[in-house]
């Protein structure tokens, strides 16, 4: 089960292109250059880590307004489900 969505933001994100990769429990995240497409940085979060989805919306947070954030976070909380803590 790989989804794969990129989300192109423009001015408003690092690079100019969010692109989420989710396959299984690894979610992989990276600011692409909106022109080139070439990776600009990114990260990969395991769905099973204690608080991974505090870690990817502050990850988003930092790549991208609080809106776009939030926009590409219930994307993926749509395809993945997280690992409580409790």
């Amino acid at each position: 089960m790989k989804k794969h969505k990129q989300f192109k933001i423009g001015e408003y994100a690092v690079g100019g292109i969010i692109d989420v990769t989710i396959n299984k429990n690894e979610i992989e995240i990276q600011c692409l250059d909106y022109n080139t497409k070439n990776r600009v940085c990114g990260m990969n979060f395991d769905s099973n880590g204690v608080d991974s989805d505090f870690a990817i919306i502050q990850q988003l947070n930092d790549y991208t307004s609080h809106y776009y954030a939030e926009q590409v976070f219930d994307w993926i909380k749509q395809h993945v489900t997280f690992k409580q803590a409790w």
